[in-house]
């Protein structure tokens, strides 16, 4: 695919399908590299579980001969959210470094990949208090609609209103739907940007990302909503047969006799329980690590369209396969 570029007051958005179809050949053209950097994150997405399950199953049965149990959950808790957050960073870092190899490749400028994670590395607490920071404004945008919301409900004492009442819940629904769309699209690349550009702190990341999707937020949910469809046949056939799989290996009733072993106390059962959950947790991380390198290279692609267009950069798709 190729798309030629003329100066910044002539540029074209690309299309939907050519955002789409340039992430597709980034993706099948790197797919075992790209793969196993999802592979990684998802891996590191697995410490949490791994130090909370057998804390909080130690700490349950030693609750009775501990007097100071609430110290001891405060500092687990603590320390917990320390490794979460951490592993956050980690996941997040292997995610940017394929956005990055990705831009690297549509701009003629290709890293391998331990150049890559080099420059995206050092970065990895810059992409969490990012992350904490969208989830602030994210928790600020829902508490004002739902006290909208809740403000609109005082209306039924207003009897000509209390008519359309159900009505104006309906259009209020889809209004916070719209935004929480409109609000997604505006800061989908950020993680992107701290990958690629330097000298970037949380605020200005996502300020950026606002300047740089300005007036392109409903192509890019159309990107969004396309791109949804895209992987969703192939992860239904891995979900299908990994699920098989699981239950070949683990039939159902064995699940049923060591749920009510726990119920006597069965510490075999309850690290029975335990396995299987982690089993159904790393299937799923497998799926997921099949589907993030697409998402990425669509992050990468969108970034570059909108760098291209906004900043005359003057680039071009690669005319040949990526």
């Amino acid at each position: 695919m190729s798309e030629n570029f003329g100066s910044p007051g002539q540029i074209q958005p690309l299309s939907v399908g050519n955002v789409v179809s340039a992430a597709v050949r980034l993706y099948r053209s790197h797919l075992k590299s790209y793969f196993f950097l999802a592979l990684i994150g998802y891996l590191w997405s697995l410490l949490p579980f791994l130090f909370f399950i057998p804390a909080v199953i130690t700490l349950s049965w030693n609750l009775r001969f501990n007097n100071n149990s609430f110290l001891v959950w405060l500092i687990v808790v603590l320390i917990g959210l320390i490794v979460y957050f951490y592993a956050l960073g980690k996941f997040l870092v292997n995610a940017a470094i394929i956005s990055r190899l990705a831009f690297g490749e549509l701009v003629n400028q290709p890293e391998t990949v331990n150049a890559a994670r080099s420059q995206v590395k050092p970065r990895l607490w810059m992409f969490v208090l990012t992350v904490l920071l969208l989830l602030v404004i994210s928790f600020v945008l829902l508490l004002f609609f739902v006290i909208s919301l809740s403000l609109l409900q005082t209306l039924q004492w207003i009897k000509p209103l209390n008519l359309i009442l159900p009505l104006l819940n309906i259009v209020a629904f889809f209004i916070v739907l719209a935004a929480i769309f409109w609000f997604a699209a505006r800061v989908f690349i950020a993680d992107v940007l701290i990958g690629i550009e330097a000298h970037l702190d949380p605020i200005t990341t996502v300020s950026r990302s606002w300047e740089l999707s300005k007036g392109n937020a409903l192509r890019i949910i159309l990107i969004l909503l396309v791109s949804l469809l895209i992987p969703m046949p192939l992860q239904l056939v891995i979900q299908l047969i990994i699920r098989g799989i699981i239950q070949a290996l683990i039939p159902p009733v064995f699940l049923q006799q060591a749920t009510a072993d726990i119920m006597n106390g069965s510490t075999n059962a309850i690290s029975f329980i335990v396995m299987v959950y982690l089993l159904i947790l790393v299937s799923a991380f497998l799926v997921n690590a099949v589907i993030l390198p697409f998402w990425q290279a669509i992050k990468a692609v969108i970034y570059y369209d909108l760098r291209t267009r906004r900043e005359g950069l003057g680039l071009q798709l690669r005319d040949r396969e990526i």
